[in-house]
């Protein structure tokens, strides 16, 4: 008890001095002037000081939270310009597959120019799986007037004919095909030949050419015109091989076709010429 009430006095004393304190230090500023600079320095040097460091684990916290939250949007925008990047960069590369395209297109039509004036364009949209059969179906039909017996050609040569139409799509058998007989001749000559597929490889043969021919390796066979299934001067290819047996009744004589034959993604129907089974029709 003693002790409580020896602690209870000594906080009233000190209670009395600071009211003191106060109550002078109100005096003193009211009447002096140097108080308030007296005042203003411990502001500078205690309580301002104290202030700051106070403040601190708040700043820091404060600034913590600001830079995560940048870093944060930093990294959705970075992540969003990735997404814009990839997106531009396969629209870029679709455009220029379209820019490769169109430029085929037009150098295929530029340089088919020479055989036929008016032309087709048509896509091939499958082959034949058979070795011996040589066909493929191409994208267009009796919808955009196809007829059968029409001439297809490339930009170097002849390809083959239409043989079968529907009313989307068409066949085309090729030049390399067994059963497929082109009649031909060798511009430098004039020879007239029947070419056919061959069915060892995929090159082209001269039936029943005779041991005596004047053919000779590097000549340019053409189609002729006759029988009218082919418009005549289409190139067809060159020759390539020649072997003469005196005592076989005909010579060996190979064509390497103008035309990719194995390899054919676009082709080009021609419609200045009309063979004769497309006219009886």
């Amino acid at each position: 008890m003693e002790r409580i009430y020896k602690k209870s006095t000594k906080e009233f004393y000190t209670l009395i001095i600071l009211i003191l304190l106060s109550i002078t230090t109100i005096i003193l500023d009211h009447k002096y002037e140097r108080v308030t600079y007296v005042r203003s320095l411990i502001n500078d040097l205690v309580v301002y000081p104290i202030h700051n460091i106070s403040m601190l684990p708040k700043s820091f916290f404060s600034n913590f939270v600001t830079e995560y939250q940048d870093v944060e949007v930093l990294e959705n925008e970075i992540s969003e310009l990735k997404k814009e990047n990839l997106s531009l960069k396969i629209k870029l590369q679709e455009l220029a597959q379209l820019k490769e395209e169109n430029n085929r297109l037009r150098d295929i039509q530029k340089k088919s120019e020479s055989i036929a004036k008016k032309q087709t364009i048509v896509k091939v949209v499958s082959n034949s799986a058979s070795p011996n059969k040589k066909i493929v179906v191409i994208d267009k039909g009796t919808n955009q007037g196809i007829y059968i017996g029409q001439n297809v050609i490339g930009i170097n040569g002849l390809i083959g004919q239409v043989v079968e139409t529907n009313f989307m799509s068409s066949k085309v058998i090729l030049i390399n095909d067994i059963n497929h007989n082109v009649p031909g001749e060798v511009n430098r000559t004039g020879e007239k030949v029947i070419i056919s597929g061959s069915r060892d490889n995929d090159q082209l043969t001269i039936n029943y050419a005779p041991v005596d021919t004047t053919i000779e390796k590097g000549d340019v066979i053409s189609t002729s015109g006759i029988a009218e299934r082919f418009k005549p001067k289409i190139p067809i290819g060159k020759v390539t091989l020649i072997e003469k047996d005196p005592e076989k009744r005909f010579s060996k004589i190979e064509i390497e076709a103008f035309e990719n034959l194995n390899n054919l993604s676009e082709l080009i129907l021609i419609w200045d010429y009309k063979p004769v089974e497309s006219k009886k029709e």
